[in-house]
C-alpha cells in the first residue's frame, strides 16, 4: 500500500500511516539536544519571553519573563522531568526551564524543518514517556539513544515530506 491514495471529488490526498514502512531511529541522530536553564521565580521579570516549563498545557508555556530567549524557534521542547515526555512544538525563541531539554533539527538532515514535522514527531515523541514514570527521568544520554519509529523513504532516511503531507492532510491540517 502506498503511503497516500487519491480521493474522488475534489482532488484531496488522504495519507494513511503506511507503519509497514516506518523505520527506528535514534533520536540524536535527527537532533542536536540542549538543555534548559534555571531561573528562580525570584529572578524573573515581567515580559514576553515565552518560558517553557516542564508542564503538560499551553504548549509548555508556564509564564512569559522578561529575559532574552535563550533558545532559537522552530524546535521542540520535551520535559524530562515534572510531566516527562511532553513535547512541543516552539514556533519562536524561548527560555527553558532546566527540567526541559531542546532538540534542534540537525542541519544534515535533508529536510527543512517546519511546524507540520514538529508536530508528527511531537506526537512520536508523547509515546515515549510511559517508559519514564513514577520517578524515572529522561536524561539526556537516554534521551538521545531513545529509538523511535518514523516513516523513511525507501533509502531507509525519515520521510520528513510524508510528515509534513500527512500533517497538512488532517482535518483542519491547513489551519496549523
Amino acid at each position: 500500500m502506498s503511503h497516500s491514495q487519491r480521493l474522488t471529488g475534489g482532488g484531496l490526498r488522504l495519507h494513511t500511516l503506511g507503519a509497514e514502512n516506518w523505520k527506528e531511529f535514534r533520536i540524536g541522530d535527527i537532533f542536536e539536544i540542549k538543555k534548559g536553564k534555571r531561573l528562580t521565580a525570584e529572578d524573573q521579570t515581567d515580559g514576553d519571553t515565552p518560558y517553557i516549563g516542564a508542564i503538560d498545557s499551553n504548549n509548555g508555556v508556564a509564564n512569559r519573563i522578561g529575559q532574552a530567549a535563550i533558545h532559537e524557534g522552530n524546535t521542540i521542547s520535551l520535559s524530562y522531568n515534572g510531566s516527562v515526555g511532553e513535547a512541543f512544538y516552539q514556533p519562536k525563541p524561548f527560555w527553558a526551564t532546566d527540567d526541559v531539554n531542546v532538540l534542534y533539527f540537525k542541519d544534515e538532515n535533508d529536510a527543512s524543518f517546519n511546524k507540520y514535522i514538529a508536530l508528527f514527531i511531537c506526537a512520536i515523541l508523547r509515546k515515549e514517556k510511559y517508559r519514564y514514570s513514577y520517578g524515572r527521568k529522561w536524561v539526556l544520554e537516554s534521551m538521545r539513544s531513545t529509538v523511535i519509529k518514523l516513516p523513511a523513504t525507501v533509502t531507509s532516511k525519515p520521510d520528513y515530506m510524508f510528515m509534513e503531507n500527512y500533517m497538512k492532510s488532517l482535518p483542519y491540517g491547513d489551519r496549523i
